[in-house]
């Protein structure tokens, strides 16, 4: 069938090319002469030549196309499956924190005498941040002190005398129980005046004072003097649902995400809370994060990725490729090799978790596999294909 065709083709373009050789030296003898209307009928003659050719084309295409079998077959391209490290990551909502972000309250009740700080001031754990009327404390300990010195001196004297075996022991005994009485008094006013100075619990910055000097204050809620905040050891906690109780742990790898100042950072779970949250089923994680500039402040909300699975070895294909039959079961077409060409084979599959466009398949696609991407909704089950390679 073929070869009346190519004979065809071949005395064509013989003829084709004897009569642009004729025309070309005709045509140098026409331009030589400049006789217009020699040179417009040649142009007319050379025109419906090239019409009946072009017409004698269309005609052996139309046959060509009849006999060549791989003419109305599915065109597809493929994707080569190639093993390759997949990390999955799960999305949740966090919260920036401190554990160093407290509120200062008196220890004792009096009247505010002075602030010695001012806010936004860096203070050192100690420090002494306001006081407090003490009510007289401070000459009561002053007295107790001159008792104890008394007491201390007659309690030395007595027991010297004691050791002599001068005196009786009732006299040492009581010499001794006034000392330390004295001393437990001086200790236990120490206290109390002690409370009367208001100190830094920890390194950190005065973010708000609360009471001004003069105010009659008391310990209790409602009665704040300052909020001492330390930034430098910041973490965001998020609640995790327990599902993944067993996929997320100490080390997971997290990256975290704060918009609001447009940073983001590489982290790892520090912690994992112990109980589960009954109303909400999940449990708390914490993450430090490193604060380099002091953007990252208590409260500030994080979007947050934690690594729940990983694979080294895994098996990604597009997720565009993988359909669904009647039974529920997924599948995709793979290419192979037949002995006419090629042939699409439907393979039953079993996916894991995505990424992106990817998932991952745990069975049913083996390494190094050619799947189906375009043309692949196209074809069914054993159909002969044309490969786009």
């Amino acid at each position: 069938m073929k070869s009346p065709i190519w004979t065809l083709l071949l005395i064509l373009a013989f003829a084709s090319v004897s009569c642009r050789s004729k025309s070309s030296v005709s045509i140098d003898e026409l331009i030589d002469s400049n006789d217009e209307n020699r040179l417009r009928a040649k142009r007319t003659e050379l025109s419906q030549e090239r019409n009946a050719i072009d017409s004698d084309i269309r005609r052996l295409d139309v046959v060509i196309a009849s006999l060549d079998k791989t003419a109305s077959l599915p065109l597809v391209a493929t994707y080569q499956v190639t093993p390759q490290e997949f990390n999955h990551y799960t999305s949740f909502q966090g919260t920036v924190k401190t554990m160093k972000n407290i509120n200062v309250y008196p220890e004792m009740p009096g009247q505010l005498l002075e602030v010695v700080v001012v806010e936004g001031q860096k203070v050192e754990k100690d420090q002494v941040l306001a006081r407090i009327d003490d009510g007289g404390l401070v000459a009561q300990l002053a007295q107790a002190k001159s008792q104890l010195l008394l007491s201390e001196t007659l309690f030395n004297r007595q027991e010297r005398l004691w050791s002599q075996n001068i005196g009786s022991e009732i006299q040492f005994l009581q010499a001794k129980t006034q000392f330390e009485s004295a001393q437990k008094a001086v200790d236990a006013l120490g206290l109390q005046a002690e409370k009367s100075v208001v100190r830094a619990p920890f390194d950190g910055t005065i973010d708000q004072i609360f009471k001004e000097p003069g105010t009659i204050v008391a310990p209790g809620m409602g009665s704040e003097l300052f909020r001492v905040v330390n930034l430098n050891d910041v973490y965001v906690e998020v609640e995790v649902p327990e599902t993944h109780i067993t996929s997320i742990g100490e080390g997971s790898k997290v990256r975290v995400s704060l918009p609001a100042i447009g940073e983001e950072v590489e982290a790892l779970v520090a912690r994992l809370s112990k109980v589960i949250n009954p109303s909400n089923r999940s449990f708390s994680v914490e993450i430090p994060v490193i604060n380099k500039n002091g953007f990252i402040r208590p409260n500030l909300m994080a979007s947050v990725a934690i690594n729940d699975y990983s694979n080294k070895e895994a098996i990604m294909i597009p997720q565009s490729i993988v359909s669904e039959n009647a039974e529920g079961e997924q599948y995709c077409f793979e290419l192979e090799k037949s002995n006419e060409g090629y042939v699409a084979k439907r393979r039953i599959i079993q996916t894991g978790k995505t990424s992106k466009d990817f998932i991952e398949v745990l069975n049913g696609v083996e390494n190094g596999a050619l799947l189906i991407t375009e043309g692949a909704k196209k074809v069914s089950d054993n159909q002969p294909v044309k490969w786009l390679n």
